[in-house]
Protein backbone atom coordinates (compact mmCIF):
# COMPACT_ATOMS: atom_id res chain seq x y z
CA UNK A 1 0.00 0.00 0.00
CA UNK A 2 0.90 3.61 -0.92
CA UNK A 3 0.30 6.67 1.31
CA UNK A 4 -1.71 9.59 -0.29
CA UNK A 5 1.64 11.87 -1.20
CA UNK A 6 3.99 8.46 -2.39
CA UNK A 7 6.60 9.24 0.41
CA UNK A 8 5.39 6.10 2.55
CA UNK A 9 5.08 2.25 1.19
CA UNK A 10 3.68 -0.43 3.29
CA UNK A 11 4.23 -3.85 2.68
CA UNK A 12 2.49 -6.79 5.33
CA UNK A 13 -0.01 -9.59 5.84
CA UNK A 14 -3.56 -7.85 6.09
CA UNK A 15 -5.13 -8.09 9.43
CA UNK A 16 -8.80 -8.79 9.97
CA UNK A 17 -10.62 -7.81 13.85
CA UNK A 18 -8.86 -8.45 16.81
CA UNK A 19 -9.72 -12.22 18.19
CA UNK A 20 -11.13 -10.78 21.61
CA UNK A 21 -13.26 -8.23 19.46
CA UNK A 22 -13.58 -4.34 19.60
CA UNK A 23 -10.56 -2.40 20.70
CA UNK A 24 -9.65 1.14 21.30
CA UNK A 25 -7.93 3.79 20.99
CA UNK A 26 -6.84 4.14 24.62
CA UNK A 27 -5.12 0.92 24.60
CA UNK A 28 -1.13 1.48 24.65
CA UNK A 29 -0.77 -0.86 21.87
CA UNK A 30 -1.47 -1.29 17.98
CA UNK A 31 -2.23 -3.76 15.53
CA UNK A 32 -0.33 -2.67 12.36
CA UNK A 33 -2.88 -3.13 8.80
CA UNK A 34 -0.88 -2.03 5.91
CA UNK A 35 -4.07 -0.14 4.15
CA UNK A 36 -4.56 1.48 7.44
CA UNK A 37 -0.54 2.04 8.68
CA UNK A 38 -0.50 3.95 5.27
CA UNK A 39 -2.91 6.11 6.31
CA UNK A 40 -1.40 6.64 9.48
CA UNK A 41 2.13 7.60 8.39
CA UNK A 42 0.38 10.51 6.31
CA UNK A 43 -1.56 11.72 8.80
CA UNK A 44 1.79 11.77 11.36
CA UNK A 45 3.52 13.79 8.25
CA UNK A 46 0.87 16.13 8.06
CA UNK A 47 0.99 16.98 12.03
CA UNK A 48 4.58 17.24 11.70
CA UNK A 49 5.05 19.25 8.84
CA UNK A 50 1.71 21.34 10.76
CA UNK A 51 3.89 22.19 13.71
CA UNK A 52 7.11 23.08 11.85
CA UNK A 53 5.36 24.93 9.46
CA UNK A 54 6.60 23.00 6.26
CA UNK A 55 4.80 22.92 2.96
CA UNK A 56 7.52 21.48 0.83
CA UNK A 57 7.72 17.75 -1.05
CA UNK A 58 9.24 15.52 0.24
CA UNK A 59 12.21 13.77 -1.45
CA UNK A 60 13.44 10.54 0.15
CA UNK A 61 11.00 7.38 0.19
CA UNK A 62 10.13 5.57 3.32
CA UNK A 63 9.36 1.59 2.93
CA UNK A 64 7.68 0.05 5.80
CA UNK A 65 7.59 -3.51 6.69
CA UNK A 66 4.95 -5.34 9.16
CA UNK A 67 6.15 -8.20 10.38
CA UNK A 68 5.25 -11.01 12.67
CA UNK A 69 5.61 -10.76 16.33
CA UNK A 70 8.19 -13.42 17.51
CA UNK A 71 9.64 -12.20 20.82
CA UNK A 72 8.16 -9.80 23.76
CA UNK A 73 9.04 -6.82 23.23
CA UNK A 74 10.13 -6.20 19.69
CA UNK A 75 12.18 -3.36 18.68
CA UNK A 76 11.20 -1.41 15.61
CA UNK A 77 14.72 -1.17 13.05
CA UNK A 78 14.99 2.28 11.57
CA UNK A 79 17.66 1.89 8.46
CA UNK A 80 19.15 4.46 5.91
CA UNK A 81 20.54 3.70 3.20
CA UNK A 82 22.50 6.35 1.13
CA UNK A 83 22.63 6.48 -2.89
CA UNK A 84 24.32 8.51 -5.24
CA UNK A 85 21.22 10.38 -6.01
CA UNK A 86 20.29 10.76 -2.24
CA UNK A 87 18.52 8.66 0.76
CA UNK A 88 15.94 5.93 1.55
CA UNK A 89 14.61 4.74 4.41
CA UNK A 90 13.49 1.15 6.00
CA UNK A 91 11.31 0.81 8.64
CA UNK A 92 10.56 -2.77 9.90
CA UNK A 93 8.18 -2.68 12.23
CA UNK A 94 6.39 -5.69 14.66
CA UNK A 95 2.91 -6.34 13.21
CA UNK A 96 1.70 -5.91 17.31
CA UNK A 97 3.67 -2.60 18.55
CA UNK A 98 3.49 -0.21 21.66
CA UNK A 99 1.87 3.36 20.22
CA UNK A 100 4.43 5.53 21.69
CA UNK A 101 7.36 3.74 19.97
CA UNK A 102 5.46 3.47 16.71
CA UNK A 103 4.84 7.43 16.46
CA UNK A 104 8.61 8.09 17.62
CA UNK A 105 9.78 5.87 15.55
CA UNK A 106 8.31 7.49 12.50
CA UNK A 107 8.51 11.16 13.89
CA UNK A 108 12.29 10.40 13.65
CA UNK A 109 12.12 8.81 9.79
CA UNK A 110 10.27 11.85 8.77
CA UNK A 111 13.20 14.28 10.58
CA UNK A 112 15.82 12.16 9.42
CA UNK A 113 14.40 12.49 5.80
CA UNK A 114 14.40 16.21 6.27
CA UNK A 115 17.71 16.57 7.61
CA UNK A 116 19.38 14.62 4.87
CA UNK A 117 18.17 16.55 2.32
CA UNK A 118 21.54 17.79 2.05
CA UNK A 119 23.79 15.08 3.74
CA UNK A 120 26.24 14.26 1.02
CA UNK A 121 28.62 11.64 2.98
CA UNK A 122 27.01 11.28 6.09
CA UNK A 123 23.97 10.75 8.30
CA UNK A 124 22.77 14.10 10.02
CA UNK A 125 22.65 13.64 13.87
CA UNK A 126 18.94 14.69 15.40
CA UNK A 127 18.63 16.47 18.51
CA UNK A 128 18.16 13.30 21.02
CA UNK A 129 14.88 15.46 22.60
CA UNK A 130 13.38 16.48 19.56
CA UNK A 131 11.77 13.48 17.98
CA UNK A 132 10.30 12.75 21.01
CA UNK A 133 9.41 16.23 21.98
CA UNK A 134 7.45 16.94 18.95
CA UNK A 135 5.67 13.26 19.41
CA UNK A 136 4.25 14.60 22.80
CA UNK A 137 3.26 17.90 20.87
CA UNK A 138 1.16 16.50 18.24
CA UNK A 139 -0.43 14.20 20.22
CA UNK A 140 -1.76 16.94 22.46
CA UNK A 141 -2.44 18.82 19.35
CA UNK A 142 -4.26 16.34 17.45
CA UNK A 143 -6.62 14.19 17.40
CA UNK A 144 -6.30 10.49 18.63
CA UNK A 145 -6.92 8.71 15.48
CA UNK A 146 -3.05 9.32 14.46
CA UNK A 147 -1.94 5.53 14.50
CA UNK A 148 -5.26 3.38 13.29
CA UNK A 149 -6.23 -0.15 13.74
CA UNK A 150 -8.48 -2.03 11.88
CA UNK A 151 -11.98 -2.78 14.00
CA UNK A 152 -11.07 0.13 16.38
CA UNK A 153 -13.72 1.71 18.37
CA UNK A 154 -12.08 5.20 18.79
CA UNK A 155 -12.78 6.75 22.12
CA UNK A 156 -13.68 10.27 22.15
CA UNK A 157 -12.18 12.87 23.78
CA UNK A 158 -12.36 16.53 23.67
CA UNK A 159 -9.59 18.59 23.01
CA UNK A 160 -8.22 19.88 26.45
CA UNK A 161 -7.82 23.63 26.83
CA UNK A 162 -4.59 22.98 29.02
CA UNK A 163 -2.05 21.06 26.30
CA UNK A 164 0.66 20.78 28.86
CA UNK A 165 -1.38 19.39 31.78
CA UNK A 166 0.45 16.18 31.31
CA UNK A 167 3.83 17.74 31.26
CA UNK A 168 3.21 20.22 34.51
CA UNK A 169 1.41 17.39 36.29
CA UNK A 170 4.65 15.31 36.13
CA UNK A 171 6.65 18.16 36.66
CA UNK A 172 5.39 19.42 40.10
CA UNK A 173 6.26 15.92 41.47
CA UNK A 174 9.46 15.52 40.08
CA UNK A 175 12.78 18.32 39.06
CA UNK A 176 12.90 18.90 35.78
CA UNK A 177 15.63 17.63 34.03
CA UNK A 178 18.59 20.27 32.84
CA UNK A 179 19.23 20.88 28.58
CA UNK A 180 22.69 19.49 29.57
CA UNK A 181 20.80 16.31 30.87
CA UNK A 182 18.34 16.23 27.92
CA UNK A 183 21.19 16.12 25.47
CA UNK A 184 22.17 12.50 27.03
CA UNK A 185 19.18 10.71 27.09
CA UNK A 186 21.29 7.45 27.49
CA UNK A 187 22.12 8.66 31.30
CA UNK A 188 18.76 10.40 31.66
CA UNK A 189 16.22 7.83 30.96
CA UNK A 190 17.42 4.64 32.91
CA UNK A 191 14.18 3.67 33.68
CA UNK A 192 10.51 3.77 32.60
CA UNK A 193 9.92 6.34 35.11
CA UNK A 194 12.92 8.41 33.99
CA UNK A 195 11.84 7.90 30.62
CA UNK A 196 8.51 9.64 31.50
CA UNK A 197 10.36 12.55 32.76
CA UNK A 198 12.52 12.58 29.85
CA UNK A 199 9.40 12.71 27.40
CA UNK A 200 7.88 15.28 29.00
CA UNK A 201 10.89 17.32 29.75
CA UNK A 202 11.32 16.79 25.94
CA UNK A 203 7.56 18.37 25.53
CA UNK A 204 7.97 21.62 27.27
CA UNK A 205 11.25 22.44 25.26
CA UNK A 206 10.23 21.61 21.99
CA UNK A 207 7.05 23.27 22.69
CA UNK A 208 8.51 26.85 24.00
CA UNK A 209 10.75 26.39 21.29
CA UNK A 210 8.02 26.82 18.50
CA UNK A 211 6.28 29.38 20.72
CA UNK A 212 9.90 31.70 19.93
CA UNK A 213 9.95 34.33 17.86
CA UNK A 214 10.72 32.74 14.69
CA UNK A 215 10.56 29.46 16.37
CA UNK A 216 9.32 27.23 13.57
CA UNK A 217 11.36 28.99 10.75
CA UNK A 218 14.51 28.77 13.09
CA UNK A 219 13.61 24.64 14.07
CA UNK A 220 13.39 24.24 9.88
CA UNK A 221 16.75 25.91 9.81
CA UNK A 222 18.27 23.90 12.21
CA UNK A 223 16.92 20.42 10.38
CA UNK A 224 18.05 21.85 6.72
CA UNK A 225 21.69 22.64 8.11
CA UNK A 226 22.26 20.18 10.33
CA UNK A 227 24.89 18.26 7.76
CA UNK A 228 26.88 21.46 7.95
CA UNK A 229 28.51 20.40 11.43
CA UNK A 230 29.60 17.52 13.35
CA UNK A 231 27.18 17.93 16.20
CA UNK A 232 23.70 19.23 16.06
CA UNK A 233 24.75 21.95 18.96
CA UNK A 234 26.75 23.79 16.91
CA UNK A 235 23.72 23.61 14.27
CA UNK A 236 21.39 24.77 17.10
CA UNK A 237 23.25 27.72 18.48
CA UNK A 238 23.57 29.09 14.66
CA UNK A 239 19.90 28.92 13.88
CA UNK A 240 18.97 30.12 17.06
CA UNK A 241 21.15 32.61 17.36
CA UNK A 242 18.73 35.76 17.83
CA UNK A 243 17.58 33.70 20.75
CA UNK A 244 20.73 32.23 22.61
CA UNK A 245 24.60 32.78 22.15
CA UNK A 246 25.82 29.85 24.07
CA UNK A 247 24.47 26.68 25.28
CA UNK A 248 24.45 27.83 28.88
CA UNK A 249 21.34 30.57 27.89
CA UNK A 250 19.63 27.52 26.57
CA UNK A 251 19.64 25.87 30.08
CA UNK A 252 18.96 29.26 31.84
CA UNK A 253 16.11 29.94 29.42
CA UNK A 254 14.69 26.47 29.73
CA UNK A 255 14.71 26.06 33.63
CA UNK A 256 12.93 29.71 33.40
CA UNK A 257 10.27 27.39 30.97
CA UNK A 258 9.56 25.43 33.49
CA UNK A 259 9.30 27.44 36.20
CA UNK A 260 6.64 29.26 34.67
CA UNK A 261 5.14 26.26 33.55
CA UNK A 262 5.35 24.76 37.06
CA UNK A 263 4.37 28.03 38.13
CA UNK A 264 0.07 27.73 36.86
CA UNK A 265 -1.51 26.45 40.94
CA UNK A 266 -4.61 26.61 40.13
CA UNK A 267 -6.06 28.31 43.09
CA UNK A 268 -4.28 31.32 41.83
CA UNK A 269 -5.59 31.72 38.08
CA UNK A 270 -8.40 34.15 37.28
CA UNK A 271 -11.59 33.31 35.73
CA UNK A 272 -12.84 33.76 32.56
CA UNK A 273 -14.18 37.67 33.01
CA UNK A 274 -10.92 38.77 34.48
CA UNK A 275 -9.00 36.93 31.36
CA UNK A 276 -10.77 38.66 28.89
CA UNK A 277 -10.48 42.01 30.47
CA UNK A 278 -6.78 42.11 31.47
CA UNK A 279 -6.31 40.20 27.74
CA UNK A 280 -8.44 43.82 26.16
CA UNK A 281 -6.05 46.02 28.37
CA UNK A 282 -3.04 44.26 26.90
CA UNK A 283 -4.45 44.43 23.02
CA UNK A 284 -5.15 48.35 23.40
CA UNK A 285 -2.57 50.71 23.53
CA UNK A 286 -3.18 54.40 25.00
CA UNK A 287 -1.51 56.83 22.65
CA UNK A 288 -2.12 60.64 22.66
CA UNK A 289 -3.53 61.86 19.56
CA UNK A 290 -4.10 66.00 18.37
CA UNK A 291 -7.36 66.51 16.57
CA UNK A 292 -6.13 70.29 15.51
CA UNK A 293 -2.88 71.45 15.44
CA UNK A 294 -3.40 74.46 17.95
CA UNK A 295 -5.22 71.72 20.69
CA UNK A 296 -4.11 69.91 23.68
CA UNK A 297 -3.62 66.33 22.91
CA UNK A 298 -5.93 63.78 23.37
CA UNK A 299 -5.79 60.38 24.86
CA UNK A 300 -7.48 57.46 23.13
CA UNK A 301 -6.56 53.74 22.99
CA UNK A 302 -5.48 51.76 19.11
CA UNK A 303 -5.35 48.26 18.49
CA UNK A 304 -2.44 46.88 17.58
CA UNK A 305 -3.41 46.57 13.98
CA UNK A 306 -3.66 50.60 13.92
CA UNK A 307 0.52 50.53 15.11
CA UNK A 308 1.24 47.82 12.79
CA UNK A 309 -0.09 49.59 9.37
CA UNK A 310 0.85 53.92 10.63
CA UNK A 311 3.98 53.41 12.87
CA UNK A 312 7.74 53.34 11.45
CA UNK A 313 8.92 49.85 12.78
CA UNK A 314 11.27 51.70 15.43
CA UNK A 315 8.08 53.12 16.83
CA UNK A 316 7.05 49.50 16.98
CA UNK A 317 9.64 47.07 18.25
CA UNK A 318 9.76 48.12 22.11
CA UNK A 319 5.21 48.26 21.81
CA UNK A 320 5.16 44.77 20.83
CA UNK A 321 8.54 43.71 23.25
CA UNK A 322 6.12 44.85 25.85
CA UNK A 323 3.26 43.28 24.76
CA UNK A 324 4.82 40.27 24.40
CA UNK A 325 5.76 40.51 27.92
CA UNK A 326 2.49 40.83 29.42
CA UNK A 327 0.89 37.68 27.40
CA UNK A 328 3.51 35.79 28.93
CA UNK A 329 2.32 36.94 32.43
CA UNK A 330 -1.10 36.61 31.42
CA UNK A 331 -0.42 33.01 29.99
CA UNK A 332 0.57 32.01 33.91
CA UNK A 333 -2.64 33.45 35.47
CA UNK A 334 -5.08 32.47 32.47
CA UNK A 335 -8.13 30.62 32.94
CA UNK A 336 -7.38 27.46 30.59
CA UNK A 337 -10.28 28.36 28.21
CA UNK A 338 -8.11 31.24 26.52
CA UNK A 339 -5.33 29.83 27.08
CA UNK A 340 -5.00 28.89 23.21
CA UNK A 341 -6.04 32.17 21.94
CA UNK A 342 -3.12 34.20 24.25
CA UNK A 343 -0.56 31.95 22.62
CA UNK A 344 -1.73 32.34 19.12
CA UNK A 345 -1.53 36.41 19.82
CA UNK A 346 1.66 35.50 20.85
CA UNK A 347 2.73 33.54 17.73
CA UNK A 348 1.33 36.41 15.43
CA UNK A 349 2.92 39.13 17.09
CA UNK A 350 6.26 37.03 17.63
CA UNK A 351 5.98 36.31 14.11
CA UNK A 352 5.66 40.03 12.58
CA UNK A 353 8.44 40.77 15.15
CA UNK A 354 10.76 38.30 13.67
CA UNK A 355 10.54 39.09 10.05
CA UNK A 356 10.64 42.74 10.38
CA UNK A 357 13.61 42.94 12.41
CA UNK A 358 15.13 40.32 9.74
CA UNK A 359 14.19 42.97 7.04
CA UNK A 360 15.97 45.36 8.45
CA UNK A 361 18.47 44.20 7.98
CA UNK A 362 18.19 43.11 4.35
CA UNK A 363 19.02 45.08 1.22
CA UNK A 364 16.00 45.96 -1.10
CA UNK A 365 17.25 43.70 -3.31
CA UNK A 366 17.76 40.60 -0.81
CA UNK A 367 13.88 40.75 0.86
CA UNK A 368 12.54 41.36 -2.96
CA UNK A 369 14.01 37.79 -3.45
CA UNK A 370 13.34 35.92 0.20
CA UNK A 371 9.85 37.60 0.02
CA UNK A 372 10.48 39.35 3.40
CA UNK A 373 8.29 42.39 2.61
CA UNK A 374 7.37 44.59 5.24
CA UNK A 375 4.20 45.71 4.17
CA UNK A 376 3.31 41.96 3.14
CA UNK A 377 4.10 41.05 6.69
CA UNK A 378 2.23 43.73 8.23
CA UNK A 379 -0.76 42.64 5.86
CA UNK A 380 -0.73 39.11 6.73
CA UNK A 381 -0.25 40.22 10.86
CA UNK A 382 -2.92 42.47 10.45
CA UNK A 383 -5.14 39.77 9.01
CA UNK A 384 -4.56 37.30 11.35
CA UNK A 385 -5.05 39.89 14.31
CA UNK A 386 -8.57 40.78 12.92
CA UNK A 387 -9.82 37.04 12.79
CA UNK A 388 -8.16 36.13 16.61
CA UNK A 389 -10.51 39.48 17.59
CA UNK A 390 -13.57 38.10 16.30
CA UNK A 391 -12.66 34.54 18.42
CA UNK A 392 -12.41 36.92 21.28
CA UNK A 393 -15.77 37.73 20.57
CA UNK A 394 -17.10 34.25 20.30
CA UNK A 395 -15.68 33.29 23.36
CA UNK A 396 -16.99 35.96 24.67
CA UNK A 397 -20.28 35.02 24.14
CA UNK A 398 -19.90 31.68 24.91
CA UNK A 399 -18.12 32.23 28.45
CA UNK A 400 -19.57 34.92 30.36
CA UNK A 401 -22.92 35.79 30.85
CA UNK A 402 -25.02 37.44 28.36
CA UNK A 403 -25.37 40.73 30.90
CA UNK A 404 -21.66 40.98 31.24
CA UNK A 405 -21.50 40.93 27.46
CA UNK A 406 -23.58 43.78 27.10
CA UNK A 407 -22.18 45.69 29.18
CA UNK A 408 -18.98 45.56 28.09
CA UNK A 409 -17.66 49.29 26.59
CA UNK A 410 -16.75 49.00 23.18
CA UNK A 411 -13.36 48.24 21.77
CA UNK A 412 -10.53 50.70 20.32
CA UNK A 413 -11.07 51.42 17.09
CA UNK A 414 -8.43 49.95 14.69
Amino acid sequence: MRSQSGQFTVRGVPLGPPPSGYSTSTVSYLRLDPSLTAVSLERIRQAVAAELGLNDRWRSPVHVTTLPVREDNPRILITSVHYTDGWGYRLDVPEMVDKPSFLLAVVRVILLEIANRNALTRESELPPWLALGLVEEIQVNSLPSLALEPETAMAGRGVSADLMRKARGLLRKRPALTFSQLSLPDEAAADEADQELYAACAHVLVHELLRLRGGPEAMRDMLNRLPENLNWQTTFLRSFSHQFQRLIDVDKWYALAVSHLTGRERLSLWPAQTTFERLDEILATSVQVRVDKGELPIATEVKIQRILSEWEFERQAPVLEEKLRQLDGLHLRAAGELLDLIREYQQAIDRYAFRRSRAETQSAQARFFTGNSPRVAARDTIRRLDALDQKIETLRAKLLPPAEVAGRSAPPKP
